[in-house]
């Protein structure tokens, strides 16, 4: 069974309670940096061909905000919303059924870059982390 949850978050904040704080805030430093890098991939493969009524465009909506775990912590989100004020992002990503009753196409523009730059995120966070430390032992 995949670890994970709650399990998971709580076992990164006692990592992080552990750090001291010139190796948390270069973490901190290279995570906003990472998922801003990750936010603007995903912005230049959203879906441009949006109909001019149909409420706000999925790309112009994709930024990064703090997450739970306060500054070591971001996550990418995508608000925007069609004419009637529903969330847009999911059934672009996933495909949907349109109100004139025609299936619309998936256009996956979040998981796949979610996917691509997950070993390559975690290396260069270690790497951030790596130096900081050697840095503090003056190494």
């Amino acid at each position: 069974m995949a670890k994970g949850g709650l399990e998971g978050v709580e076992r990164l904040a006692r990592k992080l309670a552990r750090m001291t704080p010139a190796v948390r805030k270069a973490a901190g430093q290279e995570v906003f940096m990472q998922a801003e890098e990750m936010a603007a991939q995903m912005r230049s493969i959203a879906p441009r061909a949006d109909e001019p009524n149909d409420g706000e465009k999925v790309r112009d909506h994709i930024h990064v905000e703090e997450g739970r775990l306060g500054d070591v912590s971001y996550v990418v989100i995508s608000d925007a919303k069609d004419a009637k004020g529903r969330p847009k992002a999911a059934r672009v990503e996933l495909g949907h059924k349109a109100s004139n009753g025609r299936h619309v196409e998936p256009s996956p523009s979040f998981y796949p870059v979610v996917r691509s730059s997950q070993k390559r995120v975690k290396r260069r966070i270690t790497a951030a982390m790596r130096r900081a430390i050697k840095k503090e032992a003056g190494l």
